[in-house]
C-alpha cells in the first residue's frame, strides 16, 4: 500500500491504495461500529484557525480582507498616535504596496493559483512539479497488489462552485466539503469497447453501488452527511432531482487531477497511474479529510 498526504498547512488530500473497495468499506464499516466513547469527540465546524488556513494568505488577493487595511489595495488609515510617533521614512515604508501584490489579478489567474496550491505541497520542489504532471516518486506509486486509489480532496470554496447544482438541498459554501474519487484499476482499456470490457464495466460499477452505500451508511451513522454519484445517470443517489449531473467524463474531474480525452467519437477518463485502464466513481461528503475516519484510512 501507498499513502500519499499532501499538507499544507494541514492535509487538504488522503490518497491511499488499497487491494480493493472492500478495504475501504471495511475501514469505514469497523470506524462507525466503534463505541462512541473509544473515538475522538469531533464537532462538524470549520477547523481551528490556529491549525487550519484557508485561503491560504500566499495566494494573495484571495485571502481574507485584512480588518487594518479595509481599503481597495490593502490601504490602511494610520490613528493619530501611530502618526505622531513615526517618522516621513517610516510612513512612507508603512504606505509603499508591490502594486504586484496589490493590483488585483484576472480570475483566470485566480483560478490556476488555488488549483496550483490545492494539489500541491510546495511548487518550489522537484517532486511536486512531477506531481502535476501527473507523476508521482516511486514510493508513492501503488503496488501490483493494489487495485484500488481512494483520495479524498478538501474542496476550497472556488471548487465549490462547480459541484453546487448536485446538491439543490444543501450550502456547500458553508462547512466541510470533501469529494472522495475511488478509481478501480481495470483489466481491460475503458477507451475501447468490447463485450469483455462492457462486462467488467458492469461488475465495477455494481462493486461500487454497494460499496458507496456502505460508505455512506457509515458516515451518516457518525453523524455526517454523505452522498455519491450514480454512474449510469450522473446524478446524485440520495438528494432530491436536479438537472445537473457529473458523469465519469466530465470536465471537472480534470480539477480533481484526472485528464479527459477526446478521441473524436468519444471522451475517456485518464488516471495520472493506470491511465485508461480504471474506472472512476465519486462520493461526497462534510466530513473533513483531517477527521479520523478519512485520515486514517489503511490497509486492512
Amino acid at each position: 500500500m501507498a499513502v500519499r498526504l499532501v499538507a499544507a498547512p494541514y492535509r487538504r488530500c488522503v490518497r491511499a491504495y488499497l487491494p480493493s473497495l472492500q478495504a475501504v468499506v471495511q475501514h469505514f464499516r469497523s470506524f462507525s461500529s466503534q463505541d462512541e466513547h473509544s473515538r475522538t469527540t469531533y464537532y462538524v465546524d470549520e477547523p481551528d484557525i490556529t491549525q487550519v488556513v484557508w485561503p491560504d494568505p500566499a495566494l494573495g488577493p484571495l485571502c481574507s480582507v485584512d480588518r487594518r487595511f479595509p481599503l481597495p489595495g490593502n490601504v490602511g488609515v494610520l490613528n493619530s498616535q501611530e502618526e505622531t510617533s513615526a517618522n516621513s521614512s517610516s510612513r512612507f515604508e508603512d504606505l509603499y504596496f508591490d502594486p504586484i501584490i496589490t493590483l488585483p489579478s484576472q480570475p483566470a489567474e485566480r483560478h490556476f493559483g488555488v488549483l496550483a496550491h490545492y494539489f500541491t505541497k510546495d511548487l518550489q520542489t522537484k517532486v511536486e512539479e512531477d506531481t502535476m504532471r501527473g507523476f508521482m516518486p516511486e514510493d508513492e506509486t501503488p503496488k501490483a497488489s493494489d487495485s484500488l486509489e481512494c483520495a479524498a480532496h478538501d474542496c476550497p470554496k472556488i471548487l465549490r462552485k462547480d459541484f453546487a447544482d448536485l446538491f439543490p438541498d444543501r450550502n456547500t459554501m458553508e462547512g466541510p466539503f470533501t469529494v472522495i474519487t475511488l478509481s478501480q484499476h481495470t483489466d481491460h482499456d475503458m477507451s475501447m469497447w468490447s463485450m469483455e470490457v462492457e462486462e467488467e464495466r458492469e461488475s465495477l460499477l455494481d462493486t461500487f453501488m454497494h460499496g458507496a452505500m456502505e460508505i455512506c451508511n457509515s458516515l451518516t451513522k457518525i453523524g455526517f452527511w454523505a452522498d455519491f454519484i450514480d454512474p449510469m445517470s450522473g446524478k446524485p443517489f440520495k438528494g432530491p432531482h436536479t438537472n445537473s449531473s457529473l458523469f465519469e467524463t466530465d470536465e471537472r474531474y480534470r480539477k480533481l487531477g484526472f485528464q479527459i480525452e477526446d478521441l473524436g467519437c468519444c471522451k475517456v477518463i485518464r488516471h495520472p497511474v493506470w491511465g485508461t485502464h480504471s474506472f472512476v466513481s465519486c462520493l461526497f461528503t462534510n466530513a473533513p479529510v483531517h477527521h479520523d475516519i478519512i485520515s486514517t484510512i489503511v490497509k486492512s
